[in-house]
């Protein structure tokens, strides 16, 4: 029988999905709410819907006889699908009772605790404990921070600055802040977009180590590697979480980091019951123990396609097995080495601060570089551009080299050379400090 594929989503991200599916002939759908969205043009039906609207997509999945769904890339997607699916009665890798362990970052940092993983101190806090202005407003002694080491109570319930404050159900990096007070904190909460927090946020540690990537797919409820990678990182300012500018496959700690990781997901799927399915982790590694940042069960965005270029496992492919030939999917990963061999990097150029692009030459001249198998400029000239936006980069530009060597200098190259500029002839890029983001990496 055809399988009459949903694919939720039409971002750019989604195209190769949307083709990859139509050339082992399924029948494909996508949608979302972006009428613009570009994978709109490979499928055979494109419906313009809000992914949040359950009934509404579930309805067009029983008008075209959907019998699977996938998406990825994305929290937000990841569990519409599982809603729409649950609502339309679709086959898929996860069901509604495993959400909150994946989209609940609170519920996520209790079930590593629960299995003896490390996780940043953390709290839940609501708006009106800081707003009133008073002493009163302080936590009582149970409502202290914890998931610290030991579990012990700190003696001072605000112990633990530089923190992290983020929306608790958000999803990217809307609305992260890293904060250094009480009085940042409600100035946090005064400035927050309500329909965002809610009125509640996570305060968290901030993590130290080598920020690492890594996905992987639950097969019959193991857990197999399928990549990790060095997420680099620099700052901005004091207030601002670090900012990534590029993530190099693989990992320069894959050898030491690669079965610890593998073992803290193989914990973690176990006790939400995935059985099948994607699952990704970021954490940080100071070589001695990781720190867990955020586990979820689908893979990056932005950077899927380097696991391609080291290993040659597409995840779309990967994504389509799920749902079109599983078995087929099985035999695939049982050849699959994560390691792979030489290097691939994504390098992420990112406005920071607001203006008109005037000249961005050495910007576009990176499609032309050696080394390059993939460029994606999302400004042209005369585009206005501002601090992180409007679009998630200012450029993507993939890179491949024999080893590790060979990329830490590519990427030193790109972000000595290369430039956007304004029309008052100012920087618009991020020009992180390379000498600062050695981690101390034991």
């Amino acid at each position: 029988m055809q399988k009459r594929l949903m694919i939720l989503g039409t971002l750019f991200e989604m195209t190769d999905l949307v083709k990859k599916a139509n050339a082992r002939g399924c029948y494909t759908v996508v949608c979302d709410g972006n009428p613009d969205g570009p994978a709109r043009v490979w499928a055979d039906r494109d419906y313009v819907a809000d992914v949040r609207d359950v009934d509404r997509i579930a309805e067009i999945c029983r008008e075209e006889k959907i019998n699977a769904i996938i998406t990825s890339f994305s929290d937000i997607m990841f569990e519409m699908m599982v809603r729409i699916a649950d609502r339309a009665g679709i086959p898929c890798y996860a069901d509604p009772a495993m959400l909150p362990a994946y989209r609940d970052k609170q519920v996520t940092k209790k079930i590593c605790r629960e299995l003896g993983l490390h996780v940043p101190e953390f709290r839940r806090t609501k708006a009106e404990e800081w707003l009133c202005g008073t002493e009163a407003c302080r936590p009582e002694a149970d409502e202290r921070p914890f998931g610290s080491e030991s579990g012990d109570e700190s003696p001072d319930p605000w112990k633990i600055y530089p923190a992290v404050i983020k929306p608790v159900n958000s999803y990217g990096s809307r609305g992260l802040q890293v904060v250094w007070s009480p009085e940042e904190i409600r100035e946090w909460f005064r400035r927050t977009d309500p329909e965002l927090i809610h009125g509640e946020a996570l305060l968290e540690g901030v993590s130290r180590g080598q920020e690492l990537n890594i996905q992987a797919a639950v097969v019959d409820g193991k857990v197999q590697l399928l990549s990790l990678a060095d997420r680099m990182t620099a700052e901005l300012d004091r207030n601002t979480i670090r900012v990534d500018y590029a993530n190099i496959y693989p990992s320069r700690y894959f050898d030491q980091a690669a079965p610890v990781v593998t073992d803290i997901l193989q914990k973690y799927v176990e006790k939400t019951g995935q059985k099948q399915g994607p699952v990704a982790m970021q954490c940080f590694w100071d070589g001695e123990k990781i720190e867990i940042g955020e586990i979820a069960a689908r893979f990056f965005g932005f950077e899927h396609e380097l696991t391609e270029y080291i290993t040659g496992l597409s995840l779309e492919d990967y994504l389509l097995d799920l749902v079109c030939s599983p078995d087929h999917g099985k035999e695939r990963l049982r050849s699959h080495s994560p390691k792979g061999s030489g290097c691939a990097a994504g390098i992420y150029l990112t406005s920071v601060r607001s203006g008109i692009i005037k000249n961005q030459d050495s910007v576009l001249d990176l499609a032309r570089q050696q080394g390059t198998v993939g460029f994606h400029p999302f400004y042209k000239a005369g585009d206005a551009v501002e601090r992180f936006g409007p679009a998630p980069y200012y450029a993507r530009c993939y890179f491949r080299t024999e080893n590790r060597e060979q990329m830490d200098e590519k990427i030193r190259a790109v972000m000595e050379t290369v430039h956007a500029l304004g029309e008052n002839g100012e920087e618009l890029l991020f020009r992180p400090d390379l000498q600062e983001t050695d981690m101390h990496v034991k």
